[in-house]
């Protein structure tokens, strides 16, 4: 479908034409951004007497104004509004752009840049497949992302989980488009989800015992330093983006700590977890504590260097080896270990506020999450104070 006719499908404008009969005049619609709606414009020719003059001049105007029309340009952009007729797609690109800065400066992490593109590559998609490339900013309203969301969930048939990530992401899209003056609300704002919000209840599955001991077992023959980056994110919860960044300086087995530094922690805070006993001896095992103070611990390959590797070679290896050889189910992820470490130190001490702090939770609410069924209780005081009825 040529341009023109993509804008005119989508109620951008509706060509100029020439009218001539007792009054000559250029008659063309174009949509009025404040109004909502499309707006008759009328350029009177009369005032022009010889008519080979005004047939020479409306069609030189015919011109000028349909490809003006056709590029976007309307009578009523003004300064308040300019921006809103930017195309689309070129802002979305800017909106990317600017979250690819982000991550290189380290402010957001490699699994939100990731879904962040994933998102944007799908919404691309759809703007490309219903030609609507031409589409300005103004367009972006609530109609339109209840019918992209539609399309999500009814003509892709994803979840409504996945369907309510889509809506996460035009929501901070739509924001971006506020703060810069590209629109004047959030046409995301007042758009619901599908899905119901039930925090605490955890998508990652708890590993059994049996299972680590399968687990520990195979890597201790297979991949000991893969073994060593699990012993930690089991026993130490340091997460995966978190462990990507630990240098053998950060680590001290006579205090018995890893260091974890605030420019890499997930809350942005200096914190230092304890190493157990046995990971204690296990490092010492692995001998990674002789190389130097600045190498990684988990570089290429697992193993200490001087070069950082992302945090995603962590589950790749779970997933195309730990996983596939073991024959796990689908629910348990390398992450896993984490929510297990909590469970197991949980149950182990009966108190939820070592495992808060070793995990670094700012909240008890985020602990208690983890807290097995069989170990809760009711209140001793309740139980044996409060009278009759």
């Amino acid at each position: 479908m040529h341009l023109s006719e993509t804008l005119q499908k989508s109620g951008n404008y509706r060509p100029a034409r020439l009218s001539c009969g007792v009054r000559w005049y250029i008659e063309y619609y174009v949509y009025h951004i404040e109004l909502k709606k499309m707006v008759r414009k009328r350029i009177q020719l009369n005032s022009i007497e010889k008519i080979s003059e005004r047939r020479a001049y409306a069609n030189n105007l015919l011109r000028k104004l349909n490809s003006e029309l056709e590029k976007g340009w309307s009578p009523y952009i003004d300064e308040e509004n300019a921006k809103s007729y930017q195309l689309l797609t070129k802002v979305l690109e800017d909106f990317i752009k600017l979250n690819r800065k982000k991550y290189a400066e380290g402010n957001i992490r490699e699994a939100t840049i990731l879904s962040y593109v994933s998102y944007y590559n799908k919404f691309s998609e759809y703007i490309v497949e219903f030609k609507m490339e031409e589409l300005h900013v103004f367009y972006f309203n609530k109609d339109f992302i209840v019918k992209y969301l539609d399309y999500v969930y009814n003509e892709l048939n994803l979840s409504s989980r996945t369907r309510d990530n889509y809506l996460k992401f035009l929501r901070l899209f739509s924001n971006y488009l506020v703060e810069r003056g590209y629109l004047k609300s959030s046409p995301a704002a007042t758009i619901n989800v599908l899905g119901k919000n039930k925090r605490g209840i955890k998508s990652r599955t708890v590993i059994p015992a049996k299972t680590i001991e399968i687990i520990s077992e195979y890597l201790l023959k297979k991949n000991k330093y893969f073994l060593l980056a699990s012993q930690i994110l089991y026993f130490c919860m340091i997460r995966p983006k978190e462990m990507s960044y630990i240098k053998i300086g950060h680590i001290d087995l006579k205090r018995s700590i890893i260091f974890i530094p605030g420019e890499t922690a997930k809350n942005h805070k200096n914190a230092a977890v304890t190493i157990p006993l046995s990971l204690n001896n296990f490092i010492t095992e692995m001998g990674v504590m002789e190389y130097p103070s600045d190498f990684y611990l988990f570089s290429t390959g697992f193993k200490p260097g001087a070069e950082h590797a992302k945090e995603k070679q962590f589950s790749h290896y779970w997933e195309r080896h730990v996983r596939k050889d073991l024959e796990l189910p689908l629910s348990l992820k390398f992450y896993s270990l984490k929510d297990t470490g909590i469970t197991d130190m949980i149950r182990k001490y009966n108190d939820p506020i070592i495992a808060r702090d070793q995990a670094r939770h700012h909240d008890l609410s985020i602990t208690n999450i983890y807290t097995p069924s069989d170990l809760m209780q009711g209140n001793e005081r309740i139980k044996s104070d409060l009278g009759t009825f």
